[in-house]
């Protein structure tokens, strides 16, 4: 049948293509892999063990085919494990077992099943010897037994302990970090891919049934993109989430992903501060009752030493670093070793370095196998024996491992590989997002400085947009959704993970100026006082669709005015109006002026305009005036009458 296959593959190669319609298209043979569907990892005791190997082997193998299992020498250390595991270096084979493939039986799906007897002592009859503990190269292979030539084959490993013995037990963590390209839309509106919920979906099944302490961060806007969602599937998906995460805690992070660096290099660390609130707002508010880790930040991205300061000013006492964010990090000692940052100031930053067991592997895995899960778990244990081998404490022992849950099949490697570790008797479980106490003698860890260009021409604008949001924002109503979209709009600004961040500020801040613009005064350009005492009417028109807050402020310098400035709320489509006290001594043509602005920040909301009041005082001055000269009269006339009367009664005669 190989021979038959082979030779089916050369006519395939020799033959001319023809421009021909077949019937049936012709089939290809491939390569043939070897697939590990499952095996035992940790052996504690002497066991039958299963193995389920992949059957879509049949043009390959023969009847009188061997299956072998050789067993090879103990892995000495990590390095030598990397180059057993990407194929570099072959180990001696210590013992092996064999067995034809005619008695090889088969599951119900067609996978090939073979029982093979591992014992924890001298070897005794058909089986393999592990007497000593460490973790085991095994070589399972399919030869034929006329040319001794191999078929295929494949390698993974054995996790060998005694559980008699006294074991080391090193805090391990299962760290999940969440992110992914923005579902917040310019406008305003999210839309979630099927990806995003294939990722949340095996999330939330990680969750439920690993019931370990686990290191989880989000992204924020994720969290946000389901809590809107109106579709059924998302709703359930996101309540679901929102009572695993109950109980358990959530590392804070900013709304959207934000790189310190940038930042730094930019002179926002205050920007970053407020970045990093506003995630802690957004997490409290959609997640009730759910823990929130304020005082560690999770890097993805280098950072270096103002972005420390950074971190270090917005309150961060730990920092767990990603692999993407350890190419220029240097320590004293093993990564996996708790360190302490160098160089900010007096304050001791813990610092956590996680592994990235999918990344370093050089062969890729066959589609469908677990042997990436095995690799990913004998070289924890491999890195764990190293670092207790060099005498360290196994409370100074900090080893994580990263979860991705963007694709499945590195995904479940890893998740599977968490779950056997967990099973093992040399880790114990923890959740890092909590605060470390390291102190002078902890090993250093240095950051050298960020070799990335970064763009600090739009640092001026951020500034710009930051005003204008939290003047803009004041006007709003406590339970206008605006005061939750804007600033996720100038997160997504500011966040590196949108290819055109300065779409989010303009469409931002174009939205903010329509508010204000939607505010005008429409009180006449005249008013007339009719007394020194009067009120002035100001007439103020809001014409959006929400009420709107705003600050009006007249001033003159010729009228004392009584409470001249005011916040008022102007209702939705409607014109409000002022009245404001106003004395004056004088009369004439007394010019006003009025400002509406936000009740925070004072960004004008209308420019400032000039009314006149006309002061008509002098009318009632001049009543006044006639009276007394009535007055003046009537006591002249009275003077004179009495005086005439008197000469007619003392007139003599002559």
């Amino acid at each position: 049948m190989r021979l038959l296959a082979t030779g089916l593959i050369a006519l395939g190669v020799a033959s001319p293509s023809t421009n021909v319609q077949a019937a049936t298209p012709a089939v290809a043979l491939g390569i043939p892999e070897l697939k590990i569907v499952s095996q035992p990892f940790n052996v504690f005791t002497t066991v039958n063990a299963r193995f389920v190997l992949s059957a879509n082997l049949d043009t390959f193998i023969a009847e009188d085919d061997r299956l072998e299992f050789l067993l090879h020498r103990r892995v000495a250390s990590r390095d030598s494990f990397r180059s057993i595991a990407d194929g570099d270096v072959i180990p001696a084979v210590t013992d092996s077992v064999s067995f034809r493939m005619s008695r090889i039986s088969r599951d119900n799906a067609g996978n090939l099943i073979a029982v093979v007897p591992i014992i924890t002592s001298d070897k005794q009859g058909t089986s393999l010897s592990i007497p000593f503990d460490g973790v085991y190269p095994l070589t399972i292979r399919i030869v034929d037994p006329g040319t001794g030539d191999v078929v295929t084959s494949v390698i993974t490993f054995l996790n060998r302990r005694d559980t008699r013995l006294e074991t080391a037990v090193v805090p391990f963590s299962t760290v999940v970090s969440l992110t992914g390209p923005a579902s917040l839309l310019t406008d305003g509106t999210y839309v979630i891919t099927d990806s995003e919920r294939d990722s949340i979906t095996r999330l939330v099944a990680f969750l439920t049934t690993f019931r370990s302490p686990v290191t989880i961060s989000i992204q924020p806007e994720i969290i946000a993109s389901f809590a809107y969602s109106s579709l059924p599937g998302d709703v359930e998906l996101f309540t679901k989430l929102r009572d695993l995460l109950r109980g358990r805690t959530i590392v804070n992070s900013t709304f959207a992903p934000s790189n310190p660096s940038l930042f730094a290099a930019m002179n926002l660390s205050a920007e970053f501060v407020a970045q990093l609130k506003f995630g802690e707002k957004t997490l409290n508010r959609l997640l009730p009752g759910v823990t929130i880790q304020r005082q560690t930040w999770i890097a993805s991205d280098n950072v270096d030493a103002p972005a420390m300061s950074v971190l270090k000013s917005a309150g961060i006492t730990s920092v767990i670093l990603m692999p993407s964010a350890q190419a220029l990090v240097t320590s004293e000692r093993s990564l996996s070793l708790l360190g302490r940052a160098t160089k900010v100031g007096n304050e001791m930053i813990s610092v956590i370095s996680p592994l990235d067991g999918v990344t370093q592997i050089k062969n890729p895995q066959p589609e469908g196998s677990e042997r990436l899960t095995y690799k990913i778990a004998a070289e924890l244990l491999v890195e764990r024996d190293d670092l207790l081998a060099l005498e360290s404490a196994p409370t100074e022992i900090k080893m994580g491992i990263v979860a991705p849950f963007h694709d499945p099949a590195e995904s479940d490697a890893v998740v599977s590989a968490a779950r056997l570790l967990s099973q093992s008797s040399g880790f114990s479980m923890n959740d890092f997002g909590g605060t470390f106490v390291v102190n002078p003698i902890t090993p250093a860890v240095a950051f050298a400085k960020n070799s990335t260009s970064f763009d600090i021409s739009r640092t001026s604008s951020i500034r710009a947009t930051r005003r204008d949001l939290d003047a803009t924002l004041s006007m709003l109503g406590p339970d206008d959704l605006r005061r939750e979209t804007w600033p996720s709009l100038f997160s997504l600004g500011t966040s590196t993970i949108t290819d055109s961040p300065g779409e989010y500020i303009t469409s931002l801040r174009t939205t903010m100026r329509a508010t204000r613009d939607a505010v005008t005064v429409t009180t006449p350009e005249s008013v007339t006082l009719s007394s020194r005492t009067g009120a002035i009417r100001i007439q103020v028109r809001n014409d959006s669709d929400q009420d709107l807050t705003v600050r009006v402020r007249l001033t003159s310098a010729k009228l004392t005015l009584t409470d001249p400035t005011r916040i008022v709320v102007l209702t939705r489509g409607g014109t409000t109006e002022l009245n404001v006290s106003a004395t004056t001594r004088a009369s004439g043509e007394i010019p006003i002026s009025i400002r509406v602005s936000t009740p925070e920040g004072n960004q004008s909301v209308v420019d400032p305009i000039t009314i006149s009041a006309n002061v008509n005082a002098i009318a009632a001055y001049g009543q006044f005036v006639s009276a007394i000269l009535l007055l003046l009269l009537f006591a002249w006339w009275w003077s004179n009458r009495r005086s005439a009367r008197r000469e007619r009664l003392n007139a003599t005669t002559v």
